[in-house]
């Protein structure tokens, strides 16, 4: 196939893929695509065949893998999450123009495993089932299922002492689970701190990288929670008192339990010296023991009150002192960075972003020759060139 030769594509597929990409009408799309609206409207008829890299320019415009445009019919669009955020100081529940991509994104990424899946079986891990709960599971049994499914007991040390550390042990093992994780970028997390889809086979779960690891990982064992149950949803991990009786504040509660639970069991964390005393709760109190739980303050002063050691008193008085000083860290963090001008490279960025386990099972597929060059570098988001950069990145 040369780049000049023209495809012939199934009626709908492009007109789908630009209105699910957001762009109402063929003059919008074509000023992205750097063409007349005449032909954006010509391609969507079959009056028109665009060439592979007019095609490959529609695919990136409209956030699809090239894969995806050639099908024969438009597929099954995703359906929307269901929504356990609450209004918690947001003005609206709205999704941004980024969310809504990052969502799409997860969705796209989540068809390419199916597609490798079927032609190169062996280049992607086999998803398993093995982590379903039932919500009637109390949270404690169901903590310490996916406490061990985790290995959390197994951790040495230098990985419970070391955030970053223990986040990436924890994305390894659920990612052997079968499950993509992808960490997103430019969102928000007073929008979102996580969302997950519970389509089976290969589940999804994103994490807002913009969060710190210890939020990540509380927000990581919170979404594989809602996807035992089959009840993936945004998540902005939200206070909820057992006063509420509304459905996705109870989901919501028991996968915050659940989490809480895993991270911190009720025996560890009641033997505590601190927690026994029942002391009057501050900041220094909960830093002295979070740490020891590879978890943040604010999860751990709502374990404490899931266990009674701590009111709900306790949680409003000590909120704004917690996002304060969340504030202060991440400006603090900011100027840092801005001071040193260096960073992650982009492509140790890219790869968390994508997934280790997905650029690891694309980049097999295209080695096996069961995707080509065309593909790899749609499906991972890169120039061809830039692969072994990208490669290396996956190095710890």
């Amino acid at each position: 196939m040369t780049v000049y030769e023209r495809l012939e594509i199934s009626p709908g597929i492009l007109s789908w893929a630009r209105k699910t990409a957001g762009y109402s009408d063929a003059a919008a799309a074509a000023k992205k695509l750097a063409v007349k609206p005449e032909q954006v409207q010509a391609w969507e008829d079959g009056m028109l065949r665009p060439t592979i890299v007019q095609l490959r320019r529609m695919g990136k415009v409209y956030k699809r893998p090239l894969a995806v445009l050639l099908l024969p019919e438009p597929p099954k669009d995703f359906m929307p999450l269901r929504e356990f955020r609450r209004m918690n100081g947001n003005a609206d529940l709205s999704w941004s123009p980024t969310l809504q991509a990052e969502f799409k994104r997860a969705h796209t990424q989540r068809e390419v495993v199916l597609e490798i899946a079927e032609v190169s079986p062996s280049s992607i891990v086999i998803s398993k089932s093995d982590f379903k709960i039932k919500s009637t599971m109390s949270a404690e049994d169901a903590g310490s299922h996916i406490r061990q499914l985790i290995g959390i007991d197994q951790w040495d040390s230098s990985i419970r002492g070391d955030p970053r550390l223990a986040l990436r042990a924890a994305v390894t093992a659920v990612e052997q689970l079968g499950v993509l994780i992808l960490q997103t970028r430019g969102v928000s997390i007073k929008e979102m701190r996580g969302f997950s889809i519970s389509d089976w086979p290969y589940p999804v779960i994103a994490l807002n990288g913009s969060d710190w690891p210890r939020p990540r990982l509380f927000t990581l064992i919170h979404e594989l929670t809602h996807l035992a149950l089959n009840a993936g949803g945004i998540c902005d991990l939200h206070e909820t008192s057992k006063q509420s009786n509304l459905e996705q504040d109870r989901v919501e509660r028991y996968c915050n339990e659940v989490a809480g639970a895993a991270l911190m069991p009720a025996a560890a964390l009641l033997a505590n010296r601190i927690v026994a005393s029942r002391p009057k709760w501050d900041l220094d109190l909960l830093g002295d023991i979070c740490g020891g739980f590879s978890t943040s303050s604010e999860a751990l002063l709502l374990r404490l009150i899931d266990l009674g050691n701590a009111g709900w008193d306790d949680y409003r008085r000590l909120k704004p002192q917690l996002d304060a000083l969340y504030e202060d860290a991440r400006k603090r963090e900011k100027a840092r960075q801005k001071a040193q001008k260096s960073g992650p490279s982009f492509y140790v960025v890219k790869a968390r972003d994508l997934g280790h386990n997905y650029v690891i099972g694309v980049l097999d597929a295209f080695q096996s020759r069961a995707i080509s060059s065309y593909d790899v570098a749609d499906y991972l988001d890169v120039k061809y060139n830039q692969l072994p950069k990208l490669c290396a990145a996956l190095t710890p």
